[in-house]
């Protein structure tokens, strides 16, 4: 009989805690909403698996080692390897990172929380919430489906030309880097020819109940980043705040636990329809913040009850648990000579200009910080051409829960890999979860995005190429089908 277990701590922190998520370092000015981390663990009698979810911009900087530390340190039963850690990637959740780019400029003047303080505090909180969904596990059953909500949209608008042909394009820094698509261009541009990919609306819910057949908890698996409320500059999980609220309301105290599917290429937000967009929720909705993001929430949950009335109807409490951990190497994004003579040239432009020192400290931080944070991109690449890295390592989860599955990677996965996974496995529903547990998240494209170029999809913002995005693809499979056969 199959076991399941919750648990969640909040993780929002009050003083000037470091807000990540823009070019430049934001400090937060308080809590505007609930932050949390999320556990559910899963146990058969002879397999465990522990999956957690993070209301932050990224899983990365080894955090998921600490936090398997920490969860050793107080229950050596629990298999911590087997801990799947996901990042709704909120671009207004705490700063943990030990080292940034960030870190260039000076912080004179500035008061924030260290680091290393909200490091401590995460990886504490993670921690319980683990232990809480371990020691709290009962017999239970799950049923899964899936339905369709819009919530991403693609972001990568294409055109007929070359943008850095264009007056006022071609003189830009940071190698001029968009080509034929440009991350939120403007699409009505008369060269605008249409979106560089597709999207996917379909959520995926798991749901779990105990022994009286009561619902405890979902997991809900979107293909779109939680970026509604990137700029502000107050601690905030986006519009999981709003799903969570909603579904809670309609089915009591419930653990939600949220996954982004890969969706490196996409965003809560429809380009080329944004004034309609803007006027519909300004009529239907009163609080101006909250937008776009109880719209999303009020789809999902639309999604959620259409999927549970008819995926309730088969309760599993048997099934084959499985948890196996791949590390596979991947080929690196190849570096030219020229452009790591380019990469250090940009870094001689940018080291060349002096940062910011006035009397007005907050301005002089956010501008200092991207100062920093242009400086810091190249000497990345000037590194990984010096160091000559062509493979990296990366860990990824494959999960066998009876006839549904579940496969992780730590990148902003474009959509398309997604699609090709899900189509080539073996099993009735594969939920994919990008932005897991990593030493390093950055954007992982497809060979078209690479040649269009344009942010996410150039060696500033990706290590991994289109090429090591096909092996991820085929390692992901040949995992699949081990689980499957076993």
């Amino acid at each position: 009989m199959l076991k399941f277990g919750w648990g969640k701590r909040s993780i929002a922190m009050d003083g000037p805690v470091g807000i990540i998520g823009q070019p430049h370092l934001r400090i937060s000015l308080g809590v505007r909403d609930e932050l949390l981390v999320t556990a559910l663990v899963i146990d058969d009698g002879n397999e465990i698996s522990v999956m957690l979810s993070g209301d932050l911009i990224f899983a990365d900087d080894g955090i998921i080692h600490d936090v398997r530390a920490a969860v050793r340190e107080k229950n050596p039963e629990i298999p911590v390897e087997k801990i799947l850690f996901n990042a709704t990637h909120t671009h207004t959740s705490l700063r943990y990172e030990r080292c940034t780019d960030y870190d260039i400029a000076p912080f004179d003047g500035i008061e924030m929380t260290d680091p290393e303080v909200c490091r401590s505090f995460l990886t504490e909180r993670a921690a319980e919430a683990v232990l809480e969904a371990y020691e709290t596990r009962c017999e239970g059953s799950y049923s899964y489906g899936y339905s369709y909500a819009v919530v991403g949209h693609h972001r990568r608008p294409i055109y007929t030309d070359d943008l850095r042909t264009r007056p006022g394009e071609a003189g830009a820094r940071a190698f001029a880097v968009n080509k034929h698509a440009k991350m939120y261009g403007k699409t009505n541009d008369p060269a605008f020819s249409g979106y560089e990919g597709n999207v996917d609306s379909a959520v995926y819910f798991l749901f779990t109940f105990d022994k009286e057949e009561h619902l405890s908890g979902v997991i809900v698996n979107v293909a779109c980043p939680s970026q509604c409320s990137e700029q502000l500059e107050q601690l905030s999980a986006d519009y999981w705040v709003e799903v969570r609220e909603l579904i809670r309301q309609q089915y009591g105290d419930i653990c939600v636990l949220p996954q982004c599917a890969c969706a490196g290429d996409i965003a809560p937000r429809c380009l080329h329809a944004f004034a309609a967009e803007r006027r519909r929720n300004s009529l239907k909705y009163a609080e101006e913040a909250s937008h776009a993001r109880m719209d999303i929430a009020e789809r999902i949950l639309a999604a959620l009850n259409e999927c549970y009335a008819w995926a309730s109807k088969e309760k599993i409490g048997e099934a084959k648990l499985f948890h196996s951990v791949r590390n596979v190497e991947l080929e690196a994004w190849e570096i030219t000579k020229e452009q790591y003579l380019a990469a250090k040239e940009e870094y001689d432009f940018y080291s060349s200009q002096k940062f910011e020192s006035t009397d007005d400290k907050i301005a002089d931080f956010k501008k200092n910080t991207k100062l920093g944070w242009l400086r810091g991109r190249c000497e990345s690449i000037i590194r990984r051409y010096e160091e000559n890295i062509d493979r990296r390592k990366v860990e990824l989860h494959l999960i066998r829960l009876g006839d549904v599955a579940f496969a992780s990677n730590p990148f902003e996965l474009y959509t398309a890999y997604q699609h090709r996974i899900q189509a080539r496995s073996p099993f009735v529903q594969t939920f994919t979860v990008q932005l897991s547990a990593a030493d390093t998240c950055d954007y992982l494209p497809t060979k078209l995005a690479s040649e269009n170029m344009g942010y996410g999809a150039v060696i500033q913002s990706c290590t991994v190429s289109p090429k090591g995005g096909d092996t991820l693809v085929e390692e992901t499979i040949v995992g699949l089908e081990q689980l499957y056969r076993e």
